[in-house]
């Protein structure tokens, strides 16, 4: 298990964490969170493609396993989206599985809505919807556009404690960079594949 000392608290979380921090670091992340509390943010990320929409979008839903960080997940196994409300975002290793996200809404090569709290949101019990939205951005060859948008709610806490709000906002940047480093493998896949 993890341990991360905070300025006023002390937290104990999945593996996951260790990602969370070390992403804090990293030189391509990028800082777009909209309001961070101890009740709940608003993030929001954009990353462009040179590929088609529907490229990346298929880059999305059926390569996933193949674009989206092994560090980012809990066991390094196998990932899917069910492209269907209800599915699931799911892992599988050995006889080891997680939800990271339900489906909740799909508009093909527009708009996907997933459901949840990832990582160790989920054991604090913060929740929320996560949006990825495809937009061509048009000029001589058309690229795509995605935007990652994650609202939630939920009392962000560091061992049953309830967070000061500047605590939060310390873990809601966290989380923001490592939303844009996944947003970015998925563009990046995209553009070399």
């Amino acid at each position: 298990m993890t341990k991360i000392t905070t300025s006023t608290s002390q937290l104990h979380s999945a593996p996951l964490l260790t990602l969370l921090i070390s992403a804090a670091f990293s030189p391509t992340s990028i800082a777009n969170v909209n309001y961070a509390d101890s009740s709940g943010f608003s993030i929001t990320n954009v990353s462009e493609s040179h590929a088609p929409i529907e490229v990346v979008y298929s880059h999305f839903i059926e390569h996933v396993d193949m674009w989206w960080p092994k560090d980012h997940t809990w066991w390094k196994g196998s990932l899917r989206i069910d492209e269907q409300a209800g599915g699931c975002f799911c892992e599988t290793s050995d006889n080891a599985s997680a939800v990271h996200m339900l489906i909740s809404y799909v508009e093909p090569q527009k708009k996907v809505i997933m459901t949840g709290g990832l990582g160790p949101l989920q054991e604090m019990g913060v929740t929320g919807a996560l949006t990825w939205e495809f937009s061509t951005i048009e000029g001589n060859t058309p690229k795509t556009k995605v935007t990652l948008t994650y609202h939630a709610s939920g009392n962000i806490h560091f061992d049953g404690n309830k967070a000061s709000n500047e605590d939060a906002a310390k873990l809601v940047n966290v989380v923001d960079k490592v939303q844009a480093q996944q947003l970015n493998a998925l563009t990046t896949f995209s553009d070399t594949n």
